[in-house]
């Protein structure tokens, strides 16, 4: 099927580590995890297309292989470019700037060599990887890291120009003329960039204005924590967003619109008790926009662990 040059192959006899120690040297420095190793086999067959690193790698008879790049082996492997994903068969999972996708046979995805990823593999799995160097993508795809993490279906029509594109460069031999390659390689990073952006452009360009959006937001709730009527309805509304964009943008950080407003609240109110800004409990708590003071006090007990008034009283006693 594939015209390869440097095949590894990997039986039961060989073992799991050494396919792990075989993926370390052609693509990162990474720590793999099965349930059990017993029956493995794998392949891979690597070499290179101009300046493209092409791959073909299989593995099977285990049901899942987890793997994570994080910073200790960024540190120790500081290899820099990108790698395109394609999927032939089976099913890999991908998670990379906070990030997730889920890849079928034709799908593809791009990872980023230089941040932390995971990815888990299931089932037979069969698949073509492309090392591009990052000069490479930039050039060509401003903020590519914006894209990595994301899945390509391939059944979409930019998917599979790609997804043949990269078959049919990995299924050429050996070109006589160096200069024949490298132009064929430029020719396929223009349709892979093109696809990128006109699969993910769109998305990756919201999820950017989103982040860009979040500080914007943050500074106007701080400007109005005293006002009780506050809520998500009237912040949208004075950010010019919808409440469920509000809500979007606050997941990325874990939280919601509200429960970030409300830490802010308490967090002023325990600052306003500690420094003896307020004469007391009730003006602390209206001061920072809440209107009932028993709730105040219960909110305040489960954030700090002890009511406003017991704070109070140690800072005028000490």
């Amino acid at each position: 099927m594939l015209s390869m040059d440097n095949t590894s192959g990997v039986n039961a006899e060989d073992g799991f580590d050494l396919w792990h120690l075989v993926t370390c040297r052609n693509f990162s420095l990474s720590e793999c995890q099965a349930e059990s190793t017993q029956g493995f086999r794998a392949q891979i067959s690597s070499r290179v297309f101009g300046s493209l690193g092409l791959s073909a790698a299989s593995s099977g008879g285990i049901s899942s292989i987890r793997m994570t790049r994080g910073r200790a082996q960024i540190r120790k492997d500081p290899r820099d470019h990108f790698m395109l994903y394609l999927v032939l068969s089976g099913r890999v999972d991908v998670e990379q700037n906070d990030r997730q996708a889920s890849a079928l046979s034709g799908d593809m995805f791009l990872y980023d060599q230089t941040m932390p990823f995971s990815m888990n593999f299931y089932n037979n799995n069969r698949s073509i990887l492309l090392n591009i160097p990052r000069p490479l993508l930039e050039s060509r795809l401003q903020g590519a890291s914006r894209f990595t993490g994301r899945r390509i279906a391939g059944d979409s029509e930019l998917g599979a120009l790609s997804r043949s594109v990269i078959r049919q460069i990995v299924d050429f031999g050996v070109l006589s003329r160096a200069d024949t390659e490298e132009r064929l390689v430029h020719a396929t990073m223009d349709i892979i960039s093109a696809t990128l952006d006109g699969e993910l452009g769109a998305e990756a360009r919201a999820n950017l204005e989103q982040h860009r959006l979040l500080p914007q937001v943050q500074r106007y709730m701080l400007a109005h924590l005293h006002e009780p009527g506050l809520d998500i309805e009237a912040i949208a509304r004075a950010q010019n967003v919808s409440p469920r964009t509000l809500s979007r943008i606050f997941a990325t950080e874990g939280t919601t619109p509200m429960r970030w407003l409300w830490r802010q609240r308490l967090a002023a109110s325990h600052r306003l008790l500690l420094d003896g800004s307020v004469n007391n409990v009730t003006e602390a708590a209206f001061s920072v926009g809440f209107s009932d003071v028993s709730h105040f006090g219960r909110a305040f007990k489960r954030e700090f662990g002890r009511l406003p008034q017991t704070l109070r009283r140690a800072r005028i006693q000490a």
